[in-house]
């Protein structure tokens, strides 16, 4: 089947293509080339005609000549007529009656007149001149040589004035003659008519075209339509500057203008026939016609004979290609076989070609089916293993969860992840490393159901698939089992080693859920067993989801929130207890989330203390404290001091110390100033490093304070070679030192160590006066917490400073014992 492209599309074949280009191109070039001949033929006609129009000025100018030569030739042989006796006037004039019949049938005059200069008519024979005669007669003959003159008026004459002497006296003779034998001669054969048209568009009584009068026509019958035809179509001007040609019933006439005389003469307008050039010119069309329609239909059939087998073939190949790409080689074999030729073209090698192609890509399809097959399979199973990978996972993920509510009622997901196998890995190598993985996957297998699937999603975690779980309990009996089987020790080559895993189990009784979110769910359960420690499995709850986005969300804002400082420090004051002066302050961080509000530090500080961001935040609260003991000492405050909280990772930095040495620099702090409290765990689990850096700020003069002192595994021969200056005792402590013989002993104890290691103690969480009594009694130094005052604003501890300047006591109203202490 034939794809046409998509959109609106028309087909046609190729063949009609060709045969139509071939036919255009015929006709074009066929209507250049009769184009040209027509065109040049036209102007042969043009240039023959322009040149019997030269002619015929040619002959006219000839005729006219002849005409004046005549003149003269009778007025000379006139001048032999008279006699001696006979040269004056008188006798002239006897002469001219005596031979003017005679003279006038001879040289064809209409009348003769012997003039003297003046003007006077000394002697005629015709009619006398006219006063427009004399006027010209004025007008020439300043010159004494000959003069003529076309005048046409009732006909057309020639006037000639020639120089003649009498009695040795210059005269004029004057001479007219009729036009006729100038006509005769200019109309030297019948193929046009000629009209004599009046010099100006004065109009007389007679018949008159473009205002002009006609004088005189050759054809009267014939001449005078052609005329009301060519003044009906033409102006005077086109006929004067280029001439016209009208088509007249059947004939074709060109109407050409020559004048007498250059000026007012009148003019004769020719109308020549022509209709045997228009005869020859459309026969010449026709011809051309014929030849082209002719030429078109012959070529036509030749490229149909030549090109149609070929075209034929092509159109074959629009059929077959579709069928390659739809891989239908049978179908392209039946209809295009194979054939023998001696003689080939481009057509057949391409056939030749498609069914190479054909069976080239049918082979090669019947391959990639087999290395499919085997590469589906490969890809589907974990190399190492031998388990379903990650890939087989998801596909047997959705499936099954397609099935919960009519095959399963629920199914479980269980993630799994090896505990230290990283340090196994890296202690034991790469190869042991592998072995230990494959011996867990055959473990894991046999402790799971016959209709549950393990398996390996990369490294050393494992996924387990549980279908038709009824209840929890068929849950946990597969984990108790997956616990027992990897109690059992793993000989790797010298070692012997007992595996645990953490398992994160989500479960799934909704096909709503997709497969990516149940293997989250899974994920996030198993890091929350991890956290719990060694051989331990916990199930998603929807909290472990809102903690894990409250900590993405945390992660993603906290640069924000340095950036625009949405990060504050609060002040809880440090009391003395024996006289209840303020000693310092402890500085607190507090973020105001411009969505969220606020938000306290317990709630953020966990989900970054692992992260970069951890160092960032210690960072500003290190430049936010030098700033406010920077305004207590401007304030006169400068025996006091400000304590601040470092995590772990911030103070095992490296850029810690240059930090803190560029901040007192900056405003200008005494360095005791500073107390920098550091976790008794976080110290405790790299103490050389702990070690090198309490030194490193000890060397600074800034003292250091051990923070949560007795929540930890504390080791006193580490205690006491670290070079602190504060003991912080934990409010889990403090709150209970009234009502618990052990809390009391142990707060005692802590103090007791702490004054043996000349150390100074502060109590953390008091809340109640009685806890205040005790713990003065103890000769515990200092203490903080809501008994004295929440952490409060830098203002409003700026305020009350102010209020107690000179004494230092912190004014607490529901501490009569100690405000007597203070006084």
């Amino acid at each position: 089947m034939t794809m046409l492209p998509e959109g609106r599309t028309i087909f046609i074949s190729l063949k009609w293509k060709l045969l139509v280009a071939v036919l255009i191109i015929l006709t074009i070039l066929g209507g250049l080339l009769g184009g040209f001949a027509y065109r040049q033929l036209i102007n042969q006609q043009n240039y023959l005609l322009e040149s019997q129009r030269g002619k015929l000025a040619q002959n006219l100018e000839t005729s006219i000549s002849l005409s004046v030569e005549h003149s003269l030739s009778a007025a000379q042989q006139i001048a032999l007529l008279v006699t001696e006796k006979q040269q004056t006037p008188s006798g002239y004039q006897a002469m001219l009656a005596l031979r003017w019949p005679d003279l006038q049938l001879y040289w064809e005059l209409d009348r003769l007149s012997l003039m003297s200069l003046s003007g006077e008519v000394l002697a005629h024979a015709g009619k006398l001149m006219e006063s427009t005669e004399m006027d010209w007669f004025k007008s020439v003959t300043v010159k004494l040589e000959p003069h003529w003159r076309i005048v046409c008026l009732q006909e057309c004459v020639i006037q000639v004035l020639v120089p003649n002497l009498l009695q040795g006296e210059p005269h004029f003779l004057f001479m007219e003659t009729g036009l006729t034998d100038i006509l005769a001669r200019f109309r030297i054969n019948e193929t046009f008519e000629l009209a004599v048209l009046a010099p100006s568009t004065d109009v007389g009584e007679g018949q008159s075209y473009w205002g002009r009068e006609v004088y005189s026509i050759s054809n009267k019958h014939t001449s005078l339509i052609q005329l009301e035809q060519a003044a009906a179509r033409f102006t005077w001007e086109q006929i004067e500057n280029r001439g016209a040609s009208i088509r007249w019933v059947v004939n074709f006439l060109l109407c050409g203008y020559f004048p007498w005389l250059r000026g007012v003469s009148p003019a004769i307008l020719v109308i020549n026939n022509i209709s045997d050039w228009q005869s020859l010119l459309n026969e010449f069309q026709e011809s051309m016609l014929g030849t082209l329609l002719f030429s078109l239909v012959l070529s036509g059939a030749l490229v149909i004979l030549a090109a149609w087998a070929p075209v034929v073939s092509l159109s074959r190949h629009a059929t077959l290609l579709p069928m390659l790409a739809e891989h239908d080689f049978e179908a392209l074999k039946s209809l295009s076989p194979k054939t023998s030729s001696f003689i080939v073209d481009e057509v057949d090698l391409i056939n030749i070609a498609t069914l190479n192609l054909a069976e080239r890509m049918q082979n090669l399809e019947l391959e990639v089916d087999e290395y499919t097959c085997e590469l589906e399979r490969l890809a589907m199973l974990d190399t190492l293993t031998g388990l379903p990978n990650k890939a087989m996972l998801n596909h047997e993920l959705q499936k099954t969860i397609a099935c919960v509510g009519r095959i399963h009622d629920k199914l479980a997901l269980m993630f799994l992840d090896l505990d230290e196998f990283k340090r196994i890995n890296d202690t034991l190598g790469h190869s042991q490393g592998d072995e230990l993985l494959k011996i867990v996957a055959k473990r894991l297998n046999h402790s799971v159901r016959a209709m549950d699937t393990v398996f390996r999603q990369g490294g050393d975690e494992f996924l387990i698939l549980l279908r038709g779980i009824r209840s929890e309990e068929d849950v946990r009996k597969v984990i108790h089992k997956i616990f027992a089987s990897l109690q059992q020790p793993v000989v790797l080559g010298r070692h012997k080693l007992i595996v645990t895993t953490s398992i994160g189990v989500a479960y799934c009784e909704s096909n709503n859920v997709r497969a990516e979110e149940l293997i989250k769910y899974a994920d996030l359960a198993m890091y929350q067993a991890k956290d719990a420690g060694r051989s331990n499995y916990r199930v998603f709850t929807p909290e472990m989801l809102q903690r894990a986005n409250n900590k993405l969300m945390i992660e993603q804002d906290i640069g924000a929130a340095i950036e625009e400082k949405q990060l504050s420090l609060s002040l809880q004051p440090i009391v003395s207890l024996p006289d209840g002066k303020v000693k310092g302050f402890e500085a607190l961080i507090r973020w105001h989330h411009p969505e969220r509000g606020l938000i306290m530090p317990g709630n953020f500080i966990p989900d970054i203390e692992d992260s970069e961001a951890i160092i960032q935040v210690g960072n500003y609260v290190l430049e936010e404290g030098g700033a406010i003991l920077s305004r207590l000492i401007e304030k006169g405050w400068d025996d006091l001091y400000l304590a601040v909280n470092l995590s772990a990772k911030h103070y095992m930095d490296p850029g810690l110390i240059p930090l803190v040495q560029r901040i007192l620099s900056k405003y200008n702090i005494p360095p005791q100033s500073l107390l920098l409290e550091v976790t008794e765990e976080s110290v405790i689990e790299q103490v050389d490093l702990a070690l090198s850096a309490m030194k490193s700020l000890k060397r600074l003069g800034v003292r250091i304070a051990i923070d949560d002192f007795g929540t930890g595994y504390s080791s006193l021969s580490y205690l006491k070679q670290l070079p602190f200056d504060v003991l912080k005792i934990d409010r889990c402590f403090t709150s209970g030192v009234l009502d618990n013989s052990v809390d009391t002993h142990i707060v005692t104890t802590v103090i007791d160590l702490a004054h043996n290691l000349g150390r100074t103690v502060v109590a953390e969480g008091i809340e109640t006066q009685e806890q205040c009594d005790f713990l003065a009694a103890a000769r515990c130094e200092l203490a903080q917490g809501y008994l004295f005052s929440k952490p409060l604003e830098e203002r409003k501890a700026f305020r009350i400073l102010n209020e107690i300047e000179g004494h230092g006591v912190w004014p607490v109203e529901s501490l009569p014992q100690l405000a007597k202490l203070g006084s």
